[in-house]
This record gives C-alpha cells, sequence and structure tokens, in this order.
C-alpha cells in the first residue's frame, strides 16, 4: 500500500485518483495536506523535498569546512593586504604553509532522497502483507488445531469402542471356556441324561397308545385271508367272547414275505411248515378288559395251534401279547436274553411294562432302559 509523503498515512487504492501527485517524484499527497489542495492543483506541481532539491542546485557552491577544523582557522592571523599587484588585476591569495586544506562536502542528491522514501514504503508495504500472511495462517492454524481436536475426540471414541469389543470378547471366551469345562466336567453326561429321559418319556407315551392293543404272532398268513375273522376264531379257541363290534382294526404288519410258499417238491397239508416265520397281526380293541382278558387265556392255554381256524396250512402254536414299542420291543428281547443266561425264570410284560423275577419268592423288578438290565442282573454289558 501507498502512503502520503506529508502525513505518512496509507492511502487506500481507491483514493489513489484523488491524491495529488508531485510532477518529479510522483509521491501522492493528501489534497488536506499540502497548501495547494485548497483549489486545482497544476499538473506541474512538486512536492516540498523536489522543491528543496531545486533550490539547493540553484545556489553557488561555497566550500564547507568541517567543524574540527573551525578553531585553528579562526586562530591563524589575518594575510596582509597585497601592495605590488595592480588594482586591475586580483591577486590569487597562495596558500599558507601548514594551512590547513578545506574540505568540500558533497552536494545532497534528490534521487537518494526518493529512493529512500521508495525503500520505506515497500519496508511497510511487506510489512503489511507479511501481517495479513501471518494473522491468514493463525486462522488456517486455529483450524488445523480444530480439526486435530476433533480427530483426537473421534481416535478416543474408537479406542473405547475397541475396548469395550475386547472387553465383550473376552467375555464370551471366558463363557465358552466355562462351557467347555462344564462338558468335561460331567456337565454333558447330564444334557445326555436329560436326552434320554426325555426319550424314555417319549416311549412311554407311545406305549400308552397301545394299550389296547395285541400282537397275535407265528398264525399262519395266506393270501385272501380275513384278519377280522381269525381273530375271533383266535378268541373263540381261547374261550374269550369278542365280537366283531369289540374289534377296531386287526391287520397284518412289517414286510410282507412269501413264508406261506411250499419247498420245492412238497405239497399237502405240510406245505409251508418250514418256511420263514409269518407277519404279526396286530389287533386293536375297544376296551382295555378285553385286551387282558385275551392275553390272560392265552397265557393258560400256552401251546394252542392254529388248528381249528380254518386255514389250509399245517396247524402252528401261536402267541398273544401286548404290543409293544419297538425300544420295548428291542429291551423285552434283550432282558429274556440275558435272564436266560443267568438262569432268571420269569420275564414278562405287563400294560406295557417290562418285569423280571428271579424265582417264586424273589421280588419282581421293572425294567426300563438298558442300565436297568446291568443293575438288575448284575452284568458289564447288554447284547
Amino acid at each position: 500500500m501507498t502512503k502520503c509523503g506529508m502525513c505518512k498515512k496509507y492511502i487506500p487504492r481507491g483514493d489513489i485518483a484523488k491524491c495529488a501527485k508531485c510532477a518529479k517524484c510522483s509521491s501522492p499527497y493528501h489534497p488536506y495536506c499540502i497548501k495547494e489542495g485548497e483549489g486545482v492543483i497544476p499538473v506541474t506541481w512538486t512536492c516540498p523535498a523536489c522543491s528543496k532539491d531545486k533550490a539547493v542546485e540553484a545556489a553557488p557552491s561555497a566550500p564547507v569546512r568541517p567543524a574540527s577544523l573551525a578553531p585553528s582557522v579562526a586562530a591563524a592571523p589575518p594575510a596582509p593586504p597585497a601592495t605590488s599587484a595592480p588594482p586591475s588585476t586580483p591577486a590569487t591569495p597562495s596558500p599558507r604553509r601548514g594551512a590547513p586544506e578545506l574540505l568540500e562536502v558533497p552536494e545532497p542528491v534528490a534521487a537518494d532522497h526518493r529512493l529512500n522514501s521508495t525503500a520505506n514504503d515497500t519496508t511497510e508495504e511487506f510489512k503489511v502483507e507479511l501481517g495479513l500472511e501471518i494473522r491468514l495462517f493463525r486462522e488456517a492454524l486455529t483450524e488445523v488445531k480444530e480439526e486435530i481436536r476433533l480427530f483426537r475426540s473421534e481416535v478416543m471414541e474408537l479406542k473405547s469402542s475397541f475396548i469395550a469389543s475386547d472387553q465383550r470378547l473376552t467375555e464370551l471366551g471366558s463363557r465358552v471356556d466355562i462351557l467347555e469345562k462344564r462338558v468335561t466336567d460331567g456337565t454333558g453326561s447330564r444334557l445326555e441324561a436329560v436326552i434320554a429321559e426325555l426319550r424314555q418319556d417319549l416311549n412311554d407315551k407311545d406305549q400308552e397308545l397301545l394299550d389296547n392293543d395285541v400282537e397275535i404272532t407265528n398264525l399262519p398268513e395266506e393270501n385272501g385271508e380275513n384278519p377280522t375273522h381269525i381273530v375271533l376264531s383266535v378268541a373263540v379257541k381261547l374261550g374269550v367272547q369278542v365280537q366283531e363290534s369289540d374289534i377296531v382294526s386287526a391287520e397284518r404288519v412289517g414286510p410282507r414275505n412269501r413264508w406261506h410258499q411250499a419247498p420245492s417238491g412238497e405239497s399237502g397239508a405240510g406245505a409251508g411248515a418250514g418256511a420263514g416265520r409269518p407277519r404279526p397281526l396286530v389287533v386293536r380293541l375297544t376296551r382295555r378288559a378285553l385286551k387282558d382278558q385275551l392275553i390272560a387265556a392265552a397265557r393258560v392255554r400256552r401251546g394252542a395251534t392254529s388248528a381249528d381256524l380254518g386255514q389250509s396250512s399245517a396247524p402252528r402254536p401261536f402267541y398273544v401279547n401286548e404290543r409293544l414299542t419297538k425300544v420295548n420291543r428291542q429291551l423285552f428281547h434283550q432282558v429274556r436274553e440275558v435272564g436266560r443266561r443267568h438262569s432268571w425264570r420269569f420275564m414278562w410284560t405287563k400294560k406295557g411294562r417290562i418285569y423280571a423275577r428271579q424265582g417264586q419268592d424273589s421280588p419282581r423288578h421293572w425294567i426300563r432302559k438298558t442300565d436297568d438290565i446291568v443293575r438288575v442282573f448284575g452284568v458289564t454289558h447288554t447284547l
């Protein structure tokens, strides 16, 4: 920025055109800082500094004595007047011996003054621009500090989130370790026991659904037979009164086989006697009491055969028992095998339950699962 040559104040760029300019050094001046500012300022106007320089240039050059030589010069005696020289020709004074020579000081130069003024103006402009740059730099630095502060706060939030996640993972890891330890310490076996108990309960429920069912096994199977008629014939042979209305359903269960086919070269009444075991005949009755009567009569008449039942095949002994679930049927088979090996006399089922008794006067044992076989018979393993 440019300063006024008189008051040294900065002149705005918009006011430079209103200021007076020196015709020699082009320095701007406020109109109110100069005398000519009251009227029209001529184009040839020069500033006071340039006007002073003109006056110095117009003055005759005179020797300038230094201040250090003034006393010695003043103390020197005056020169005697020259009498031999004619008045028309002035005599040239000769320097005295021992008198100091006069030093000439160079006249001030206006260009140096202008250079100094320009340098000062440049320095002031540089200071102003530097101050503006410093202020802008400080503002930018403040913004950077604010950004850094926000960034640090976000980093702290992320750090706290990471710490919380790490703690959560540590807790989950410890819980997993505890669960694994429980499994190894016996929790797994307890869970297995609970599962086994639930399975046993389901098996008991399934057995309750078969309370009115009986199963007739080893009864010859023929093509075109009537299962209901066979059941009525078996009831008559066992001495139990059963009406057709007492039978809910009667059918053969299991995969069909060809037991009734006679071996090669054989025919007649004995055909099929040595064939495979026939499928069991499953009967569902309307009342449990009727089922119990059939089972009790079959035990009394143990060894009854299929003779007089209207079948064309050879007579075979048949058996009437309670219908068991698949689990109970397999369990009862194991009980019978283990009981025979250990000379137990009685193994039977009643109301869907499996019982075993070693002798006539021995207590009976209810067997619900495989572990009961180990407990009752004292064996280390079952079949």
